[in-house]
């Protein structure tokens, strides 16, 4: 699973703002001020900061840059290319943190698009390996043929990808990989694996695949492999003449 195109396509943002990079990047707006003393700075109207192919956009700009925190208020938006993809992000308020532990934070209905991903939540952040998202409504990759939504989630990066992540909360998982047969998973909690290749899913847990239903305390699903496995007391529910193997 291509989870990890979130965020690394939104590691575009630090390359935008990073200091190391100063001389390339520039910032316009109607009124700025700027302390080289504290590195304290504000900026109000028309914010623009662009670096090579990428433009953001606010209606406010503060922050601190000797101790490496910008903050864009009002309408943000990062329009541009990234890593040969289109990439187009929308909030009310990203805060980037450029010092190590580096990360941003995206609050106020953040949607994005990358190529075929698209994303929606009310928060998205990161900061050195951790990453967190608040009511994702939605994450899909049309290209990975999948899109999951849940109240909250959490996990761990390494080198840019997602390695585990937990999901709680109206947890649901569409996949049709290969544009093969397509899975639907509902859950309270899962729990992703990329070295096992799994994603776990607990309570009140329900699934269709195929035409069949499966009902189960908690199930397994083998995200190469498009197969699930159930536990805890599951009911397999399928129509009359099509046992579990027939088709």
């Amino acid at each position: 699973m291509r989870l990890s195109r979130i965020v690394a396509a939104l590691s575009a943002v630090l390359l935008l703002l990073g200091p190391a990079l100063a001389r390339e990047v520039k910032m316009t707006a109607d009124s700025m001020q700027y302390d080289s003393a504290s590195g304290y700075f504000t900026a109000s109207d028309n914010v623009t900061i662009t670096r090579e192919g990428l433009t953001a956009t606010a209606r406010k700009a503060e922050g601190n840059m000797n101790e490496g925190r910008i903050d864009l208020i009002g309408d943000v938006r990062i329009l541009g290319e990234w890593d040969g993809e289109k990439v187009d992000v929308r909030a009310q308020v990203l805060v980037a943190y450029l010092q190590e532990p580096t990360g941003f934070t995206l609050k106020g209905t953040v949607t994005g698009a990358w190529g075929g991903r698209l994303v929606e939540a009310e928060e998205l952040s990161t900061r050195g390996d951790a990453f967190a998202v608040a009511k994702l409504a939605r994450y899909s990759d049309s290209v990975g043929g999948y899109s999951f939504s849940c109240s909250s989630a959490e996990g761990k990066l390494k080198e840019g990808e997602i390695t585990e992540f937990t999901g709680k909360g109206a947890f649901r998982l569409v996949s049709s990989p290969g544009r093969g047969a397509v899975t639907e998973i509902r859950g309270d909690r899962a729990v992703y694996s990329k070295a096992r290749g799994t994603i776990v899913v607990n309570g009140k847990v329900t699934a269709v695949q195929d035409g069949r239903s499966l009902a189960s305390d908690s199930l397994v699903y083998f995200t190469k492999q498009n197969r699930i496995e159930a536990t805890g007391k599951p009911q397999l529910v399928f129509k009359i003449g099509e046992g579990p193997g027939k088709k």
